[in-house]
């Protein structure tokens, strides 16, 4: 994404500024930046009814729903799912009706759109979207927001998986720490990881150091025979390692198990739920390793059978100030896509984001690309055979 700049390099920082001139040349996801100065929500202030969310459980927070039912007057009824094929199933089996907001992953929304559950949406009803970071709002087409030419999904939040370990007990510097780190021996029975995603860091490691070449898989996103050839080689390694596992994760309330609770030491983690813990004082941390954090970008979609689309246009809108943008990062510990965010964050979050991102991680981040209809079920093969082993 660019060069650091010298001063970057000497306090070996990168601010969420300086990320957005690096990645708008990339065509990539960015922090904001400050400056936006007051906004409006016209209409949705004077907008009653109610609003069906179906989302993640860490964006239905108290202080989130809370803060958009007090701005417009809308009351939400939240229900949760904990993957992007959870929610891809439900909205199915719905016949796409009963929701009004889902937020998939940006690159699924083209696998949800084989069975038609989102609408075009309409621009011209979201005057906040002036304050979506252009970098974003530009490479959200490609990764899934733009379908035949209409617009499908609207960037939410951006976020990574990366790695997590108890400071308590372990220290590591930025650039030693490793994706393969957490498969030492001394880690037998200290690990905790997501059993799909899991070989997506374990193959960034065993590319790097030229085990098992996959252009930082993204080798494995072309064609099945290509993805197949590399994920039996990870399979191999990841059976061969998983003594080392304490317990799979699946959702943001087990991160908490698993280090609080559990034992884990070390794993593979998003970086929500453990920014949040850090920034309560308990003894973990997060941080990106030398493969790259793995970077994913959340949507805002309206569900083609939506009830509610005014209260759905609402929401979105709300969503796109600098207000609700703060809210949403600093208790999620997530990353917001809106311009004036950062002037609003407290100090703790900010420190979580440069320690989480020190030196050129920010440059370094591994992208999540589209996933074609034939790679869910393939990798679920994978890890329904590593689960089992």
């Amino acid at each position: 994404m660019g060069k650091t700049s010298q001063k970057e390099k000497d306090t070996n920082t990168i601010t969420r500024r300086s990320f957005i001139k690096k990645s708008t040349a990339m065509g990539l996801g960015v922090y904001a930046t400050a400056g936006m100065g007051p906004w409006f929500i016209k209409d949705a202030l004077s907008s009653s009814g109610n609003l069906n969310l179906y989302t993640w459980p860490d964006y239905s927070k108290p202080e989130v729903i809370k803060a958009f039912e007090k701005s417009t007057g809308i009351k939400v009824k939240v229900t949760n799912y904990s993957s992007n094929q959870e929610c891809m199933n439900k909205l199915r089996a719905a016949r796409a009706k009963g929701f009004d907001i889902a937020q998939p992953s940006l690159t699924e929304i083209t696998l949800h759109m084989e069975f038609e559950l989102y609408q075009a949406m309409d621009e011209s009803k979201i005057p906040n979207l002036k304050n979506l970071e252009p970098s974003f709002y530009e490479s959200s087409k490609e990764q899934g927001g733009v379908i035949d030419g209409k617009r499908i999904g609207l960037p939410y939040d951006w976020g990574t998986e990366a790695i997590t370990f108890n400071t308590d007990k372990l220290n590591y510097k930025y650039g030693e720490l490793s994706y393969g780190t957490m498969w030492e021996p001394e880690f037998n029975q200290k690990v905790t990881c997501r059993p799909h995603s899991v070989f997506i860091g374990a193959g960034l490691y065993l590319d790097a150091i030229g085990q098992v070449p996959s252009n930082r898989m993204y080798d494995t996103y072309k064609d099945e025979t290509k993805m197949r050839k590399v994920y039996d080689e990870i399979l191999k390694f990841l059976i061969s390692k998983k003594k080392n596992i304490k317990m799979f994760w699946n959702n943001a309330q087990d991160h908490q198990l698993a280090f609080l609770q559990n034992g884990c030491l070390i794993g593979q983690t998003w970086d929500g739920p453990i920014l949040t813990m850090k920034k309560e004082g308990k003894p973990v941390t997060y941080m990106a390793p030398k493969e790259g954090a793995m970077t994913w970008v959340d949507s805002m979609s309206i569900v083609k059978n939506a009830e509610n689309l005014e209260q759905a246009y609402a929401f979105i809108n709300w969503a796109y100030t600098p207000e609700a943008g703060a809210i949403m990062a600093k208790s999620t510990g997530y990353n917001s896509v809106v311009k004036g965010v950062d002037a609003l964050l407290d100090a703790k979050t900010k420190q979580g984001f440069n320690e989480a991102y020190p030196g050129n991680a920010l440059e370094n981040l591994w992208w999540y690309p589209n996933e074609q209809p034939w790679f869910v079920p393939a990798r679920t093969e994978y890890r329904d055979k590593f689960q089992a082993a």
